[in-house]
């Protein structure tokens, strides 16, 4: 059956119409719609905001831990740097503290000290050279104080 806007007539008698004044009833429906459409597509565009926000913050702190790692291993290395050269020197010195005691020991034998002697013209002393003191007496009793 089709309802029409103008059903006032049935048979052949004329009845007052009563019209329908839905046109207000749709303008305002429509206003809510398109409040609502606003409403929803500001509220999308918020939410895309403090996505990107959080997106931002985020990277942010990844940045920063970053560099902060990156500052961190730089001195790291630096350190190992210097303790690799410190490591070096000390087996500089070990090995010329070797050779000085190898140069000590040679120099130190007795037949190293007799060749160099000889060579600078000294002699070997005689037992009329030799001077003997009797340390048994106490010579130096009056220095005593």
């Amino acid at each position: 059956m089709v309802n029409k806007e103008y059903d006032y007539i049935r048979g052949n008698a004329a009845l007052n119409p009563k019209r329908k004044y839905d046109e207000i009833d749709r303008k305002i429906q429509k206003e809510n719609q398109e409040r609502e459409r606003r409403e929803r597509l500001r509220r999308e565009k918020a939410q895309k905001k403090q996505v990107v926000k959080n997106i931002l913050n985020v990277a942010s702190v990844a940045l920063v831990l970053g560099v902060l790692t990156i500052a961190r291993n730089g001195k790291v290395y630096g350190l190992q740097n210097d303790l690799s050269k410190v490591r070096k020197e000390i087996s500089i010195a070990t090995e010329e503290g070797n050779a000085l005691k190898a140069s000590i020991l040679g120099k130190a034998s007795i037949d190293e000290v007799r060749n160099v002697a000889s060579d600078s013209g000294m002699k070997l002393p005689s037992k009329n050279d030799i001077i003997t003191v009797d340390i048994t007496t106490d010579y130096f009793a009056n220095i005593r104080k």
